[in-house]
């Protein structure tokens, strides 16, 4: 469900797919530790991800967070879903759209 590749520059890919839901949280958290632990640039792959619900968003909110404190960065590698994106509206995330993201995270892409 969460593939994560480090190369040796320090660059890692987090792919993730299927839930990102309470169901999984435990999973997606800990995916989501390791990779920044491991990484000083972390490429997000959305890819073939199913369903998104608060608990998957507060994990990846918290994780960006983590991210910009700890001066790494954080990039997408895919279009963020429609199902996150609705997700990030109808949850009261969308404040974080406002914010600098030069990611994309929280708007949809770059």
């Amino acid at each position: 469900m969460y593939t994560l590749t480090v190369e040796d520059s320090g660059t890692g890919t987090l792919t993730l797919s299927g839930d990102l839901t309470i169901q999984h949280a435990q999973e997606l958290k800990e995916a989501l530790h390791d990779a920044i632990v491991q990484t000083m640039h972390l490429n997000l792959n959305f890819k073939d991800v199913d369903r998104v619900d608060l608990a998957g968003i507060q994990l990846l909110c918290s994780a960006h967070r983590s991210i910009l404190e700890r001066k790494k960065t954080l990039a997408l590698v895919s279009p963020v879903p429609d199902t996150f994106k609705e997700a990030i509206r109808t949850s009261g995330f969308d404040r974080c759209i406002e914010q600098d993201d030069p990611s994309g995270l929280w708007r949809g892409g770059n």
